[in-house]
């Protein structure tokens, strides 16, 4: 079987990520499915900031893109392989697939309280908590500096040396205020939805849009860990997702989101296929 060049798509990567980020807040030990694209286990890694370090296969990319991704995954940090295109075109091609919009349903939906908002630099903050404070609650907040190493760890699947240069010095060019925010079960939802209607009642630009929130529970603790920190995520995560009933629920959506197909078969191998578990240590 011949795995599509672009990979499987943000759908399964998201549920792969939510999966593995689960099993490790939780202490749940268990099993990943296989990613055989290398540049999907590429991105898990750098979305968990190295904690999930899938095994990269080799389908669907040329031999020295596999190389390259899996040179990354093992950085105690995963790296970027930059933004100015490589010559074989296989990380473009995957990278324009990752960016594509998604139908509805294509993403994992699953009972999650917490959620993040990133107000960019210059952006309305007090208009737009207290917008945020209609619906969900603030359990953190703080300033942040956002670096260019920052940037490529929220946005790794970002392609395009000019966009990419122009994003980043948005992001970089003022603090940034991070906020966690709880919920509802469908707090994820909830602000993206929040998000959508900040954006347009403040008619802002592609670029320069203010806000920033997950449209999906695996990158929203993501998000958190990479934004507030990931001792930060553990405590919220012990607060507020600790319930059994939604723990459960959280795991067998992510696994029947996986199994459903969406052309992913022996892209994306089923539970049994997968391999332990194996987050990097503790680098607190």
């Amino acid at each position: 079987m011949t795995a599509p060049a672009s990979g499987v798509g943000r759908g399964p990567l998201a549920a792969v990520l939510g999966l593995a980020l689960d099993q490790v807040l939780a202490v749940r030990p268990g099993r990943l499915p296989m990613l055989c694209h290398p540049w999907d286990a590429w991105w898990v890694a750098a979305r968990s900031l190295g904690r999930i370090r899938p095994e990269p296969g080799t389908w669907g990319a040329c031999p020295a893109c596999a190389e390259v991704a899996a040179a990354q995954i093992v950085l105690p940090l995963p790296g970027h392989p930059g933004h100015d295109g490589r010559g074989c075109g296989c990380h473009r091609t995957w990278a324009e697939a990752m960016r594509a919009p998604l139908a509805e349903g294509r993403l994992p939906a699953v009972p999650q309280r917490l959620t993040l908002a990133l107000l960019k630099p210059g952006a309305p903050r007090r208009t737009i908590r207290s917008r945020l404070r209609t619906a969900l609650r603030e359990v953190h907040v703080v300033d942040r500096q956002l670096t260019a190493a920052d940037c490529d760890r929220l946005y790794p699947d970002a392609y395009g040396a000019e966009f990419v240069a122009q994003r980043t010095a948005y992001l970089t060019s003022g603090t940034v205020e991070v906020v966690v925010l709880a919920g509802g079960t469908d707090a994820v939802a909830c602000g993206a939805a929040l998000k959508r209607t900040v954006r347009a009642d403040l008619g802002v630009g592609m670029l320069r849009n203010h806000l920033h929130m997950p449209d999906n529970p695996a990158e929203a603790l993501a998000d958190i860990a990479l934004l507030a920190g990931w001792d930060e995520l553990t405590r919220l995560y012990r607060r507020w997702e600790s319930d059994e009933r939604r723990l459960a629920a959280r795991l067998a959506g992510y696994r029947a989101h996986l199994e459903r197909g969406d052309g992913t078969a022996g892209v994306v191998g089923p539970q049994r296929r997968g391999h332990p578990l194996q987050p990097a240590p503790d680098r607190r």
